[in-house]
């Protein structure tokens, strides 16, 4: 039996959190797994606590998935085993140049969620042949698009109201501030335009703050606050007519394609990590400028061609579901999981081509530009 022990950081991100709990999911009989948080209320309290820990015996494992730089912290100096690391975050410069020395005395293999990430690792020195790409996985028995009007009156939206969702978490990079100004842009012209957040992130407290100082006490509901902090995102799609990207940088990708798997009509503003999932008019409509007034036109033009509407989504779910299926995240992970613990090359395998080919022709295109 493979023992995987899982380090993450108290409290993760949803996509961490969803992940870990996907691959510690089902039959352990050949792979059992083992999870230990790093933070307040965790496992241990810090970084430098696991690695005491972990070099006293406390998790025996063949494998440490590390997610997060701490954890990889943790996980590199507090134990023997072959490490596999998921970054939690855009890598910075500074952070690669350590992943690189720790590459040197133990073996280390990277797997990214997005080709933008991985790109990164890569272009600043990271081997090639020890980073890869594996896209997260959807639980398509939790997506549920059916609208219902019982959610949105809790959530105190009519039958009449057109609910803006900001798709994933409030943090720094997914700048909900930018889609609250596209809200109250849409706000102004309808009162029934009106903003859906989930109030979950780093970031919450300070959109709630800056909603409150807007004082448009119709605008914006929190689901957060008004159905309570244990609601999931995917529980917020039946309350949602469409949902808004306004990230400038690289952002979390499994809230997309959730969104993308429930058929929700997207408007995203371009940036290379939105453009791996969404490309304009064909799964969603994307904006070039990331600025209020951009945004809440392109959200008129979709609400004014409802054909180019149902085209976008019903493609958008045919590519969720050809490349964001929780079955081949776990397949890819299990795999990669048995090739590092056996001393074989890692090496992801791919889903064949089918009706979502467009992500198969962009990962060939991008592996044929590094070079591989």
């Amino acid at each position: 039996m493979l023992r995987i022990l899982h380090l993450l950081p108290k409290p993760a991100d949803y996509q961490t959190e969803t992940a870990v709990a996907q691959l510690c999911r089902g039959d352990q009989s050949e792979i059992a797994t083992e999870i230990r948080t790093i933070g307040h209320g965790g496992d241990y309290a810090t970084g430098l606590a696991g690695v005491i820990a972990l070099r006293r015996g406390d998790a025996e494992a063949d494998l440490i998935h590390a997610w997060g730089e701490t954890a990889l912290f943790a996980g590199a100096l507090g134990g023997n085993q072959h490490i596999i690391y998921s970054p939690t975050e855009f890598p910075r410069r500074r952070a690669i140049r350590w992943l690189r020395s720790i590459m040197d005395y133990r073996d280390v293999q990277v797997v990214c969620p997005t080709d933008t990430m991985r790109r990164a690792f890569v272009e600043h020195g990271v081997p090639i042949e020890r980073c890869h790409l594996i896209r997260p996985g959807v639980d398509f028995a939790r997506v549920n698009r059916r609208r219902d009007p019982a959610l949105r009156a809790a959530l105190g939206f009519g039958d009449d109201d057109l609910v803006l969702l900001a798709i994933g978490e409030s943090t720094r990079v997914a700048d909900h501030q930018l889609t609250t100004w596209a809200a109250v842009v849409l706000h102004v012209l309808d009162r029934r335009n009106r903003l859906l957040v989930w109030g979950r992130g780093p970031l919450a407290q300070k959109i709630s703050r800056f909603v409150g100082r807007l004082q448009q006490p119709d605008l914006c509901r929190i689901a957060a606050q008004q159905l309570g902090p244990s609601i999931a995102f995917e529980q917020l799609l039946p309350a949602a007519d469409i949902g808004l990207v306004t990230a400038l940088g690289p952002v979390a990708t499994l809230p997309i394609a959730i969104c993308m798997a429930a058929a929700l009509p997207i408007v995203a503003v371009v940036n290379s990590t939105v453009s791996e999932l969404l490309e304009d008019r064909h799964n969603a409509m994307l904006v070039g400028t990331p600025s209020p007034r951009s945004i809440a036109r392109r959200v008129l033009d979709l609400r004014e061609d409802p054909n180019l509407q149902w085209a976008i989504c019903d493609r958008a779910r045919t590519e969720a579901y050809e490349y964001f299926s929780q079955t081949r995240f776990i397949a890819q992970f299990r795999a990669v999981y048995r090739q590092v613990h056996s001393g074989a090359r890692a090496e992801v395998p791919q889903s064949a081509p089918a009706s979502g080919a467009r992500f198969q022709k962009q990962i060939r295109r991008e592996h044929g530009s590094m070079g591989l």
